[in-house]
């Protein structure tokens, strides 16, 4: 078996679309995206997820490498897959709101809303949370414009993260 190195299958890769080369590059890559994705302290339920999203990273690393920027083709993927992780870290919420609230008695709802929330807010709270009702139903419904109730949505959510804590 000939060894090759990283231009030649890149070279083989795009002007074959070679899926021997590609084969290659993903089996020799994936040690690198496991460092990464460990680097970064990636639940163990992420993993599989971030492993995906470096693959996809390679593709498309192999696709927009450009020699003449002299870099290497390694360091080039290591860094769009770092920017990448780090988006995706970012993007992990950092807390879960349970959007199903039917294990709580209607009078806890009734008890919290009437501590914390605005009328509007109440009303919002009943129709998205409680009832689940879609976001533009209830614009319509309420005569208000999607951002305003995604917004109030949004406020409903910080007072009750900050009242939690």
């Amino acid at each position: 078996m000939r060894h090759y190195n990283d231009y030649e299958l890149i070279y083989m890769f795009r002007s074959e679309t070679c899926e021997y080369a590609l084969n290659i590059l993903m089996t020799k890559y994936q040690p690198l995206i496991y460092k990464v994705i460990y680097l970064y302290g990636t639940k163990s339920q992420d993993i599989d997820d971030f492993f995906q999203e470096g693959r996809i990273i390679l593709y498309k690393s192999l696709v927009t490498f450009d020699e003449k920027y002299n870099k290497t083709f390694t360091r080039y993927f290591e860094l769009l897959l770092k920017r990448r992780i780090i988006h995706l870290k970012k993007q992990i919420p950092k807390y879960e709101l349970k959007e199903d609230m039917s294990h709580y008695s209607s009078n806890k709802h009734e008890e919290i809303n009437t501590n914390i929330l605005n009328k509007f807010e109440k009303l919002v709270f009943e129709k998205y949370f409680v009832y689940n009702q879609n976001i533009s139903f209830i614009a319509k419904e309420t005569n208000k414009t999607s951002k305003q109730i995604y917004n109030t949505i949004y406020r409903i959510k910080n007072k009750y993260k900050n009242n939690m804590l």
